[in-house]
């Protein structure tokens, strides 16, 4: 029998009776505040791990604590969706990353959503097989080791990123089993104009390569990424290996088998893609698939460079790259289902055709 049940069936004193009660009750308070001490100061280390690993710094000591307030929030949300994937209630999983100390509203306000240009200088797309393969990755296919940049937090790029990575890729196919990284900094200097690190499309990048006279894309090594990717002055640059972009192609909105097909004949396609998830904002792997309705409207550029089947979850996806850097995701990879009922192609574009010119001055 428990000691408080003994003590209440014995003729003992009201005063030692309540005695017991409250030196239970204090061993009680105790250990609960043991335990809450315990658990803050192991908050407080992995809190302190997490602005180690990114890098973090703060500009005052409220920034600093309501950071850790998000970051201590996202991290109980991230365990409860993982703890659905072990259960095979989801088909994908997510972690902590670079963006796990802001608001889910904040991330989306960083990334804004797309503003497209009133006029467009794109070309027929070039003739590909309309019969399409089961499944691809263009990048296994032809062995190209295409790793994924990082466009920083501070800057809304991804469309310089994305045509960069376009470029490259399909320059790369026929080419070179390991291609150079081009550089998005060029773009976001040179061509990106006022909305630079806001609203730009991948477009305008296309724009400036095949309307500017002398203009090619070159090596990041020429023209390398500096101050989180903010816009800076566009720099006169001696390029060695610029690549000349010559035409470039869009895909009607909703039109996925077209987004297929030029896939398949292994041209990467850029496509717009609505972050404002927490899904999204932690992916780390499986097949993202998106609520029905986000909390808000927000634009990334990603590049699609393949598709296939996951027999784990029995969901078709797309392979996309993404310029969040390689601890984001699968290396910086998302697998996004492919569904009629949730359509890929929006503001789908891609390189047409390319032609490699010597050095020259790029401004």
């Amino acid at each position: 029998m428990p000691l408080y049940k003994c003590l209440a069936n014995t003729r003992l004193s009201a005063s030692v009776y309540h005695n017991f009660t409250m030196l239970k009750l204090w061993i009680c308070c105790a250990l609960v505040s043991f335990a809450s001490a315990y658990n803050h100061g192991e908050a407080a280390a992995e809190f302190a791990a997490y602005v180690a690993e990114f890098g973090k710094t703060y500009p005052t000591t409220a920034a600093r604590n309501n950071a850790n307030y998000y970051f201590n929030y996202h991290t109980k949300l991230i365990a409860q969706q993982n703890a659905l994937a072990d259960r095979g209630a989801s088909s994908y999983r997510v972690a902590v990353n670079q963006f796990s100390d802001i608001r889910l509203i904040t991330f989306a306000a960083r990334l804004p959503q797309a503003v497209y240009p009133a006029v467009s200088y794109n070309s027929t797309p070039v003739e590909v097989d309309t019969t399409v393969a089961d499944e691809i990755d263009i990048l296994t296919e032809y062995g190209l080791n295409v790793t994924a940049q990082d466009q920083g937090t501070l800057c809304s790029a991804s469309w310089a990123f994305a045509a960069a990575k376009a470029i490259q890729i399909l320059n790369a196919v026929p080419n070179d089993l390991t291609p150079l990284n081009y550089s998005a900094q060029s773009l976001i200097d040179c061509a990106g104009m006022s909305t630079a690190c806001t609203t730009q499309v991948p477009q305008i990048a296309f724009d400036y390569l095949t309307q500017e006279t002398g203009t090619t894309l070159i090596p990041e090594e020429d023209y390398p990424e500096r101050n989180n990717s903010l816009q800076g002055m566009c720099v006169p640059t001696m390029a060695a290996a610029g690549i000349k972009l010559d035409t470039y192609s869009r895909i009607t909105d909703g039109d996925d088998a077209a987004v297929m097909r030029y896939v398949s004949s292994s041209i990467p396609v850029i496509v717009e893609y609505n972050p404002a998830t927490f899904g999204f904002m932690h992916y780390s792997s499986g097949v993202y698939v998106p609520p029905v309705r986000a909390r808000a409207s927000s634009s990334q550029f990603l590049v699609v460079v393949g598709y296939g089947h996951d027999t784990e979850s029995n969901l078709d996806y797309w392979l996309c790259i993404n310029s969040f850097g390689d601890t984001w995701g699968e290396e910086g990879f998302i697998k996004i289902v492919r569904s009629s009922t949730q359509p890929i192609a929006k503001g789908a574009i891609f390189p047409n055709s390319l032609g490699v010119v010597t050095m020259q001055l790029i401004f």
